[in-house]
C-alpha cells in the first residue's frame, strides 16, 4: 500500500520531465514557512509533511474558523460538528491536544472538556500552516498528531511600498444561517532618521448568526452566535537589525448551545448560556546583525487567558472555567561553514481554575479543579549541507514538566527527550527527495489526571434503580505521557515551461506513526456487569495505535489556469489486537480548478470533494458513515485599477447539492448549501 503511490509520482514525474524544454524554479507553488517549522524553509526543501493557506485562499474560503480553511488539505479534517465555535482541527487521525496549536509563534493550550479552543477570527490572519505529523522536537509537548500554526496580519500586508497609512472595510452575509459579518483595519507605518520605523496596524471584526441548516434544508436547533474580535499590533524597528513587536487580541463569543457542542441536548448534555472570552498579549524581540553569522535572536514574552462563564440554563446553575498561559521561548541561530545551528529554551505555565454549581444537585456535579502545569524545555537543531545535494537536520529536545492539584495536595512531574533526523537529497533539478524520522510526546493534562466528582447520573428506575446511579471520577496521579514515532519518506517535484508558460508541483508523503499510552477517557465497573450502569470515569493508558498512510497533493498552472489536487488516507490499528481504531478519517479527495481572466482581475473556480465510506471499523462497531459528494463554485474580482480599484468581492456557494452528510465518528450532520458573499473595500 505505500509503495504504489511512490511508483506513479516517480513514473508522473520522468515523463513529465521528457517534454521539458527548460527547467526552472517553481515560484508560486514553493511557500516558505516561517512559524510552523519555527526555522524559515521552503515547502520543497524541507523533509517535513506541510501545507499553507495564504490569504488570498482565506478570502476565497471566506472560513467562519481556522479549521474550515483547513478542510480541504490532505490528511486535515473539521471535527466537532458545524458549529463553528466548537470545530477542531485533526492531522492524520489525531486531533484534541493531540496537535498543537500557535499564533504568532505562541503556544495556545487552553482545553477544558468539550469547549472550543480555536477562537481566532480568519479575518486577522494572513496565513495558516499546517505541519502534519509530530514535532516535539521543535515544540515539545502537544505536537504528535501536528502543529497548526497561525499568523496574524501585519501593515507590512497591506501596505504598498510608498504608503504610509491605509485601511479597509468588509462586509460579508452567508444565507445559511443568516450570518452577517463587518471587519475592517486601519494600519501605517513612519520612519525617522532618528527612531527608525515604526509600524501599526488595528484589525476588528463582529459577526452574528441564527441557526445552522444542515443538508435537506434540516435545521441544527441552538446553533446560533454572536461574536467579535480584535487585533492590535505594534511594531519598531530601530535599525535594519532590529525589531520589537507588542500585539494584543481578543475573541468573544456568545452563544446559546448544548454542554457538548458536537452534539444535541439530552438527558445528559443540558442546554448552555456559554460566554467565551479569550485574550492575548504577545512582546517579541528580534536581533539579526548581517556582519555577525553567530547571532540571529528572537525572544517571545506571551501570555493567554481564556475564561468560560455558562449559565445551564435548563439546570439553573452558573459554572465558571479560567484557564491562563504565560510563556516564554529565546532561540538563536548561528552559522558555522557549512553548519547552521538553532538552540535555546522555552517554557509556560498553565493554570486551571473551575467552578461547578450543583444547585439542586447536591453531589451530583464534577468537583471544582484548581491546578497547573509548569513546564521547561532546552533544544538545538542543526541543519547541515552535507554537499550540493545532501542536506542532513538532526534535533533534539530535553522538556520536563509537572502537574500540581492544588485542591487535592497531589502533584506529579516527568521529563521527556524527543530526537528527530531529517535527511533531504537534491536528486536532480526536479525532484527533491528526503526521510525522517521523530519521537514525540503528550504531557498529561490536570484534568485527566486529577478530576473528582461526578461525571453524570441516572435517574432512578423504579425496581431496578430506585435511587438512581451516578458515575463518579477517579483521580490517576500515575497517568503517562502518550508518546509517538513517526517514520516518514516524501518525494517532491518541482517543472516548470512543460507546455509554455506553465508550472507543475507535486508532493507525496508517505508515513507510519507509532503512538504508545494513548490517554482515553473511559468508564468501567459497571453495576451488576451492566454495559450502560458504569459507576467510575478515570482517563488511563490504554491503546498502542499504529496510524500509516500517506497524502499526495497536485498543484498545476497554465497561464491563467489553475488545477490542485489533494488526496489523503489514514489507517489506525490497535497494534496488540489488530483491531481498527475509531476517530481515524475516512479516504479524501479535493480538486479545485480555477480560471482567471479580465488580465487576473477575476477569477472563477469550482471546488469538488469526495469522501469515502469509512468501512474500517472496530469489531461490533455498528455505526455506519458513508460515503458523500461535496460541489463548491466561487468567484473573486478585484481590479487592478481604474474606476473600482481597492475593491474586492467574493462569491461562493458550497455544498451546491445540500448533500445531507455526515464525518465518519461525528455525531451531527453537516452544514447544508450555503450562499457567501463579501466586498471589501480598501483605501
Amino acid at each position: 500500500m505505500t509503495k504504489k503511490p511512490l511508483v506513479i509520482a516517480m513514473a508522473m514525474a520522468f515523463s513529465s520531465s521528457v517534454y521539458a524544454q527548460d527547467t526552472q524554479k517553481v515560484t508560486e507553488f514553493d511557500e516558505v514557512v516561517v512559524s510552523a517549522t519555527r526555522v524559515a524553509e521552503k515547502v520543497s526543501e524541507t523533509s517535513r509533511s506541510v501545507a499553507v493557506v495564504n490569504e488570498e485562499q482565506l478570502q476565497e474560503f471566506q472560513p467562519a474558523s481556522v479549521a474550515q480553511a483547513l478542510k480541504n488539505e490532505a490528511n486535515v479534517n473539521v471535527s466537532n460538528g458545524p458549529r463553528a465555535s466548537s470545530q477542531g482541527v485533526e492531522i492524520r487521525g489525531l486531533g484534541g491536544q493531540r496537535v498543537l496549536q500557535t499564533i504568532d509563534g505562541a503556544r495556545q493550550n487552553t482545553n477544558s472538556g468539550h469547549r472550543g479552543t480555536y477562537f481566532i477570527d480568519p479575518e486577522l490572519l494572513s496565513s495558516v500552516e499546517v505541519l502534519r505529523g509530530p514535532a516535539s522536537s521543535l515544540w515539545g509537548s502537544g505536537a504528535i498528531g501536528g502543529v497548526v500554526a497561525q499568523n496574524t496580519k501585519s501593515a507590512s500586508d497591506f501596505l504598498e511600498d510608498e504608503d504610509t497609512f491605509g485601511g479597509y472595510l468588509k462586509q460579508g452575509f452567508e444565507s445559511n444561517g443568516d450570518r452577517i459579518k463587518t471587519s475592517g483595519a486601519i494600519y501605517g507605518l513612519s520612519e525617522t532618521a532618528n527612531t527608525g520605523t515604526v509600524d501599526w496596524l488595528i484589525n476588528g471584526s463582529y459577526y452574528d448568526s441564527n441557526n445552522i441548516k444542515v443538508g435537506n434544508d434540516k435545521t441544527l436547533e441552538n446553533s446560533a452566535s454572536e461574536g467579535t474580535s480584535g487585533l492590535a499590533k505594534f511594531g519598531w524597528q530601530p535599525t535594519d537589525e532590529q525589531r520589537l513587536q507588542l500585539s494584543a487580541r481578543f475573541s468573544k463569543i456568545d452563544e446559546l448551545v448544548p454542554s457538548n457542542p458536537s452534539t444535541e441536548v439530552g438527558s445528559s448534555v443540558p442546554l448552555v448560556k456559554r460566554k467565551t472570552n479569550d485574550q492575548n498579549v504577545t512582546l517579541d524581540y528580534s536581533f539579526n546583525p548581517e556582519m555577525n553569522p553567530l547571532l540571529d535572536l528572537n525572544a517571545t514574552l506571551y501570555w493567554n487567558g481564556t475564561d468560560y462563564d455558562e449559565d445551564r440554563v435548563t439546570k439553573n446553575q452558573v459554572d465558571s472555567t479560567e484557564y491562563n498561559t504565560l510563556g516564554f521561548s529565546i532561540n538563536n541561530s548561528s552559522k558555522f561553514a557549512n553548519t547552521i545551528l538553532t538552540y535555546g529554551v522555552d517554557g509556560y505555565q498553565d493554570t486551571i481554575k473551575t467552578v461547578r454549581d450543583d444547585s439542586g444537585q447536591a453531589g451530583q456535579r464534577p468537583d471544582d479543579i484548581d491546578g497547573e502545569t509548569a513546564v521547561w524545555g532546552a533544544f538545538t537543531r542543526a541543519d547541515i549541507s552535507l554537499s550540493d545535494n545532501w542536506k542532513l537536520d538532526a534535533a533534539v529536545r530535553y522538556d520536563a514538566f509537572k502537574n500540581t492539584s492544588n485542591n487535592l495536595n497531589q502533584e506529579s512531574d516527568d521529563s521527556a527527550f524527543s530526537p528527530s533526523l531529517g535527511l533531504v537529497w537534491t536528486a536532480t533539478d526536479w525532484l527533491t527527495l528526503s526521510a525522517r524520522f521523530d519521537q514525540a510526546f503528550r504531557a498529561p493534562s490536570i484534568e485527566e489526571m486529577y478530576s473528582t466528582g461526578t461525571h453524570y447520573c441516572i435517574p432512578p428506575i423504579p425496581g431496578f434503580l430506585p435511587g438512581g446511579l451516578c458515575n463518579t471520577f477517579e483521580i490517576n496521579p500515575d497517568l503517562q505521557a502518550e508518546k509517538a514515532q513517526n517514520k516518514e519518506i516524501k518525494a517532491d517535484l518541482r517543472f516548470s515551461e512543460l507546455a509554455g508558460d506553465d508550472e507543475l508541483a507535486m508532493t507525496l508523503s508517505v508515513f507510519r506513526n507509532d503512538v504508545d499510552d494513548f490517554i482515553e477517557q473511559s468508564v468501567s465497573d459497571p453495576l451488576m456487569g451492566i454495559p450502560g450502569f458504569e459507576q467510575t470515569t478515570s482517563w488511563n493508558n490504554v491503546d498502542e495505535a499504529k496510524l500509516t498512510g500517506f497524502e499526495f497533493s497536485t498543484r498545476y498552472r497554465y497561464e491563467q489556469t489553475r488545477l490542485s489536487l489533494n488526496y489523503g488516507q489514514t489507517e489506525g490499528k490497535d497494534k496488540t489486537e489488530g483491531d481498527y481504531l475509531t476517530n481515524i478519517p475516512a479516504k479524501k479527495l479535493g480538486i479545485d480548478l480555477s480560471q482567471a481572466i479580465m488580465e487576473g482581475d477575476m477569477k472563477f473556480g469550482t471546488r469538488f470533494t469526495y469522501v469515502a465510506e469509512q468501512d474500517q471499523l472496530p469489531q461490533d462497531y455498528t455505526n455506519q458513515y458513508d460515503s458523500y459528494k461535496l460541489w463548491d463554485v466561487y468567484v473573486a474580482w478585484e481590479p487592478a485599477m481604474g474606476t473600482f480599484e481597492g475593491l474586492r468581492v467574493d462569491f461562493a456557494v458550497e455544498n451546491i447539492g445540500d448533500e445531507e452528510y455526515r464525518q465518519a465518528w461525528q455525531t451531527l450532520y453537516e452544514q447544508g448549501r450555503n450562499v457567501k458573499l463579501s466586498a471589501r473595500y480598501s483605501f
